[in-house]
């Protein structure tokens, strides 16, 4: 991922709206509150009876901890009053996201509750291992390094039985920079339908990194070589499945593309966009699932997944990315705190922002940066390799969605 800007943040909390839904789920007895007339978002709630509806383990857990969290502010008697008379609305809010699937009760943030299904940490420990060693020497763009992590994952889709797009799986571009011209490449494969079609999905993950400074190397264990290993993981998963279950499978082309330069500038994926008008222009882009930095979780301990608000079904299909292993899906990144965290837009962050501009479709998997960020000490040791399991089969899931998913 490329670099932050240093931004200072003020940050307050305004407990009011919680003090109101803390205090409404303390409430014994629900049934005079009417919801009817009230419409969020499409959802009509008119004729729910709270009596009928059953918060669950989830809801109490909430309470719990909103209340615990609570407890140390002193509310003035103005904003308690307004607090009872918001009640209704509180309550109506919890109940809407409740209902449009916002909330998954399966999400614990926990690392515990994760329950892989088919991923394997040990090949993708060694898959970063591989990459981040010190024998690839950081994988900056026109080095050894990166040429070494080239002929790696050629390798690697070559054993997979993918195809080449056009020649050879390794696409050479040129890019600009403020006085020169340069040369990067990137790795793609394909996968075709059995039928010919014109329908294609594409994952991204960049391969480069920022190589050495005198004799520091800068591995990238987790930026990005634990998104290389979990489009390997995906890629090898899809030929097993294409092998034994076809059927289960939509009819699309795949392309999984290793991209190079994103670092200095995107330009991996800006040459990868502009290849894909001219060499495939009759081509339906149905979705670009960029990963980048997916090994790493903070607190709380789950991914990032940002693109959502391209897709007006998302909360049809979030579930099914974590019905089966449980992984704590965020859809924002965290507001940074303090005067020195880093402030990432995270629209242009990364190799999606080109594919953005092109109007096609993205989802983005990533955590925030961390203090081994663009270090020498982003390596392998630092890594959590079952959650990287886990944001694997999660973006799995997304490759395989039901078209319908993705039509806005």
């Amino acid at each position: 991922m490329r670099d932050s800007t240093q931004l200072p943040v003020t940050r307050r909390m305004l407990p009011s709206l919680y003090q109101s839904l803390c205090l409404i789920l303390s409430s014994q007895n629900l049934s005079g509150i009417n919801l009817s007339g009230i419409n969020l978002s499409g959802i009509n709630l008119s004729g729910i009876s709270p009596s009928s509806i059953n918060l669950g383990t989830s809801a109490l857990f909430l309470h719990s901890r909103i209340c615990q969290r609570l407890a140390k502010f002193q509310i003035p008697r103005p904003i308690k009053h307004q607090s009872q008379r918001f009640g209704i609305f509180a309550l109506a809010c919890f109940v809407a996201v409740t209902l449009s699937g916002c909330a998954n009760s399966l999400e614990t943030c926990a690392r515990t509750e994760l329950k892989l299904t088919w991923a394997e940490p040990a090949e993708l420990q060694a898959t970063v291992t591989i990459l981040s060693s010190d024998e690839f020497e950081g994988r900056k763009t026109q080095t050894q390094g990166a040429a070494k992590s080239r002929d790696y994952i050629k390798q690697q889709f070559e054993d997979l039985n993918f195809q080449p797009w056009g020649a050879d799986f390794i696409v050479p571009f040129e890019y600009q920079t403020f006085f020169t011209q340069e040369t990067g490449a990137n790795v793609v494969a394909t996968a075709m339908a059995t039928a010919p079609t014109n329908r294609w999905r594409i994952i991204v993950a960049h391969y480069d990194h920022l190589g050495m400074s005198g004799s520091k190397i800068y591995h990238g264990a987790d930026d990005n070589a634990s998104g290389v290993a979990a489009m390997l993981a995906i890629a090898k998963h899809w030929q097993q499945q294409f092998a034994l279950q076809p059927n289960t499978l939509p009819k699309v082309n795949l392309m999984f593309v290793a991209t190079d330069a994103e670092e200095p500038g995107l330009y991996g994926s800006i040459a990868l966009v502009e290849q894909l008008k001219t060499r495939l222009p009759e081509a339906t882009f149905e979705l670009m699932i960029n990963l980048d930095m997916v090994s790493h979780p903070g607190r709380p301990y789950g991914i990032y997944l940002e693109g959502s608000r391209n897709f007006t079904q998302f909360n049809q299909f979030k579930p099914l990315l974590n019905q089966q292993n449980r992984l704590c899906i965020k859809l924002t990144h965290p507001k940074p705190v303090g005067r020195s965290i880093q402030s990432t837009d995270w629209l242009r962050a990364s190799d999606h922002y080109p594919f953005h501009k092109a109007n096609i479709p993205w989802l983005y998997f990533g955590v925030p940066t961390h203090p081994q960020y663009h270090t020498p000490e982003d390596t392998v040791a630092t890594i959590d390799i079952t959650f990287l399991a886990a944001v694997t089969e999660s973006a799995f899931e997304l490759l395989q969605l039901n078209a319908e998913y993705l039509k806005n």
